[in-house]
Parts: C-alpha cells; structure tokens; sequence
C-alpha cells in the first residue's frame, strides 16, 4: 500500500484503521470497520487545534446530536461523534467513490450527467436548508459519489447551523475556502441558505465549463471579484455549456442574497427547466 495513505495509527476507540482517505485544515479522515458491526465507515480525526475552547467541542457534540437524525439519500449520514483520550473524532457513512472535484477534472463531459448531478446536490442541500443547516463551506471537494452515481454532500458539520460561526470569529477565514466565499461573508453580514446558493454557483461554473469564474493569484483580488465583478457568462467561457444554464448560474452569482434563486427548490426546477427546453 502507499506510505501515503498508510494509516499513523491502527485504531480508534472501537474502529479499526484501514487507511487515509484525505486531510484537510480541521483534522485527517481515516476509512475504519465498526468492529462491532463489521461495517466500514469514515473517521474524521479532528487536529487538537481546531477547538478553541470546551464551549467550541460542546456545541459539536450537540450539532452531531442533532445531524445524526438527518437521513437523505444525497447527504452523507453523521453517525457519532467521541471526545475522550484517544482524541475527538466524528464518524460517518463511508461513501465509495471519488468527490465532485475529481469529477469534473477527470470525467468526460456530458451535459445531462451533470445537471443530475446539479439537481442531486440541490436536492441535499434543500435537505440540509429544511432543517435549519447552512453549509457554510461548500465546495467539490465536499460533495462525494458512491460507486453507483449517488452524490452524498458531506462536511456540512464543520460549521452546522450559524451557532458555531459566533465562536469561530476571525479564525473562521482561514478554514473557509476563499475560491467559493459569497460576498456577504467578506462584507460580514448575516450568513444564509442564499450564502450556500452562491458557493454552489462558483461550483456549478466549474461543473459545466471546466474553469474557474476568479482566474485571479491571490485572496485580495478574489474577494474584490466576489464583491465587485461578474464572471464571463459559463456559456461564452465553454460552448458545451447551454446558454440558459449559463444564466441560472449567473443568478446564483448575484452579489446580493436576494437576487439569488430563494432556495435550492426552485434552483433544480429551473435547471430541469432548462434541460428540457432544449428538445
């Protein structure tokens, strides 16, 4: 097996490590067995820094408490979270496959492929919005595929609901991703279900044209561009990108909350609008 993937430590509470799935900011995620199940499942192993304060680990224990009610076939399930001597740890479905951003680096592109799997991740974060969690961090890297195209958003329990965004207070930047930030994080207003519109807007640009709407080289100018510019409209950016999908991208990228789709509802009945409008 890769040294790179060889994981540091054999076990974790009762789950047994079989290898390093990724690490980001927030800690290392293990793929493990229940031992008492014989099931396999993710292990997210967070770094002794991520917590600021006992009141910072309480109000995660309490936010896995509520996620571990959540059941969508397009959210990935939060079944525990552990906070004893072998450190804090937060276990989840194990979802087999790659994530949105392999996907959209790697496989060839077709058009109505990718809007099921747009309407797939609406369809989870409607799920998510309903029951009063913002994403706060969405992103390729946190949406994943089971084997059988299934698409599971996951990480939505860095942050939860805005409860936690108040104990993270400046620290919160340096885990947010910046390429996917709506403009009124920078501007330090009220973080909604339309802040996650926007970052699924930068997310589906990629999706149905392969680049990127900021082309800039550093934080200062992306956040001028999240404030202040538009992108190249997807369509003119690539032309397998139809034009009235380029447009419903266009308004998730509304600089204002208000000009945005009002939910992820509305935002997939438009993209199957635009799907079928072209035959």
């Amino acid at each position: 097996m890769d040294r790179h993937f060889t994981p540091d430590i054999q076990q974790l509470y009762h789950f047994k490590l079989q290898r390093i799935l990724g690490e980001g900011g927030t800690g290392r995620v293990y793929l493990g067995v229940d031992i008492r199940k014989g099931t396999p499942v993710a292990v997210k192993l967070f770094r002794e820094n991520f917590f600021r304060n006992r009141l910072h680990v309480r109000d995660l224990a309490k936010s896995v408490t509520k996620f571990k009610r959540f059941k969508h076939s397009n959210v990935v399930q939060i079944y525990d979270f552990y906070d004893g001597e072998e450190g804090r740890c937060m276990v989840m479905e194990y979802v087999d496959g790659p994530s949105l951003k392999w996907y959209i680096l790697n496989r060839p592109y077709n058009l109505a492929e990718r809007l099921n799997v747009a309407i797939q991740i609406c369809n989870g974060m409607q799920y998510l919005h309903d029951k009063g969690c913002i994403h706060h961090d969405f992103k390729p890297a946190n949406v994943l595929f089971t084997r059988t195209g299934v698409v599971k958003i996951a990480d939505f329990s860095l942050y939860g609901s805005s409860f936690l965004l108040e104990l993270i207070d400046k620290n919160v930047g340096e885990q947010i991703t910046p390429m996917f930030v709506a403009p009124e994080f920078i501007r330090k207003e009220k973080v909604t279900a339309q802040s996650d519109i926007y970052s699924m807007g930068i997310s589906f640009y990629m999706l149905f044209t392969g680049k990127v709407p900021y082309p800039v080289d550093n934080i200062r100018k992306l956040y001028h561009c999240h404030l202040a510019v538009m992108p190249d409209h997807p369509s003119l950016v690539s032309p397998e990108c139809p034009n009235a999908i380029g447009d419903i991208i266009m308004k998730m990228l509304a600089k204002r909350p208000e000009a945005r789709f009002a939910d992820c509802d509305e935002l997939a009945v438009a993209l199957a609008q635009s799907q079928r409008s072209r035959i």
